[in-house]
């Protein structure tokens, strides 16, 4: 079995009488350690295939087996501890909370899997060193660039070392 296997993944959204088939019937398979990249043009689906493959979204139909766990059969407790355990996301936006500053933003996905205040910190500030912002740490995000609050956003996707990073 592959690492990550999607089996006749749909998902309809409906507006009123009208359907819309954000995506139809897809299936695939990842191995562990392989590289994806998924495009296309605007408003083809790339957005709504990424939030069923990482269970922020429910499909209409189909499956979605990381590590021989069916996400979609999780309730919703576990599947927040699945992803917080194995998925790092870098999201198009940042996602980053205005009211915490870069190693707090980074600190917060640590903290979510039970690694201890004083620990997270250390390891917060080493992963934005690693991407560049150790003088920037105690900084905010408004205090940030764009490309620097991008790197806030990989440092926390990365931070915890998760099996998947979805981007």
């Amino acid at each position: 079995m592959a690492f990550i296997d999607v089996i006749n993944l749909s998902k309809t959204y409906k507006n009123g009488e009208v359907k819309v088939d954000a995506i139809r019937d897809v299936s695939f398979e990842i191995e562990e350690g392989e590289i994806l990249s998924i495009l296309g043009p605007s408003g083809c689906g790339k957005s709504t295939l990424l939030n069923c493959l990482s269970g922020i979204d429910v499909p209409t139909s189909g499956q979605v087996i990381i590590d021989g766990v069916d996400i979609h059969a999780l309730n919703d407790n576990d599947k927040t501890r699945f992803r917080a355990y194995n998925m790092g996301f870098v999201f198009q936006f940042y996602n980053l909370i205005p009211v915490l500053n870069a190693r707090e933003n980074v600190e917060l996905a640590l903290l979510t899997t039970g690694v201890s205040q004083k620990n997270a910190r250390h390891i917060a500030i080493d992963a934005l060193s690693g991407v560049g912002l150790k003088e920037r740490v105690e900084y905010f995000p408004s205090q940030l660039s764009g490309g620097e609050r991008q790197r806030v956003s990989i440092a926390r996707a990365l931070v915890h070392k998760p099996k998947i990073i979805w981007a």
